[in-house]
């Protein structure tokens, strides 16, 4: 009896064991990163052919031609947060040169410390050879707080941008955090991938 408890203990502890180990070496936020490769593969293709690639068949509302861009139908799910997608193309060419990814976090302490995790996440992944360019950036984290985002009447909104990786493939990012035009409870986070830079 006393063996088979034995037996049964160790097995609970090996597995629980291998279970962490497999944690650590998957990122929470793995899926994020595969959905920003994906589409970043399609940079500068034509707009139908990108869509194609992706497998994105249909979409919420049709493509604005003012804008740019089309919302993807597809909310993601990570971490038991909802993330919309969105896709930039340059109007002139109807080329994609854009992906946007966007979630809601509560206006609250754990919601101010969950939004710079998942900020210094993409910053980790995506890290920018340039240490002033890093060190900008995390300053820019490091404020993302309840004086840096006040209630409403007053507006508050905190934005930075870094790139990553060599010619071609050369990727811009810019993270958005701001103040909810929905909700006082709310605050959106958007992070921008693009292969043309900002003005």
């Amino acid at each position: 009896m006393r063996k088979s408890c034995f037996i049964l203990l160790y097995s609970v502890v090996l597995l629980s064991l291998l279970v962490a180990g497999c944690s650590k070496g998957t990122p929470k936020y793995a899926e994020l990163f595969t959905q920003v490769e994906r589409h970043q593969a399609v940079f500068k293709q034509p707009l139908e052919e990108g869509l194609a690639a992706l497998e994105i068949t249909d979409a919420v509302g049709e493509y604005d031609t003012t804008l740019g861009t089309v919302m993807q139908d597809e909310i993601l799910t990570v971490n038991d947060m909802e993330f919309i997608q969105q896709i930039t193309a340059d109007v002139p060419t109807d080329k994609i040169i854009g992906y946007r990814i966007g979630t809601v976090f509560p206006r609250s302490e754990s919601g101010y410390e969950n939004a710079r995790e998942l900020v210094r996440v993409f910053l980790e992944h995506y890290k920018p050879a340039d240490k002033e360019e890093a060190a900008k950036v995390e300053q820019s984290i490091q404020k993302i707080n309840r004086m840096a985002l006040p209630l409403k009447p007053l507006t508050g909104s905190i934005e930075e941008s870094w790139t990553y990786g060599e010619g071609e493939n050369k990727l811009y990012i810019t993270y958005k955090i701001s103040n909810s035009n929905q909700s006082d409870e709310e605050l959106p986070l958007n992070l921008y991938f693009s292969s043309e830079e900002k003005h």
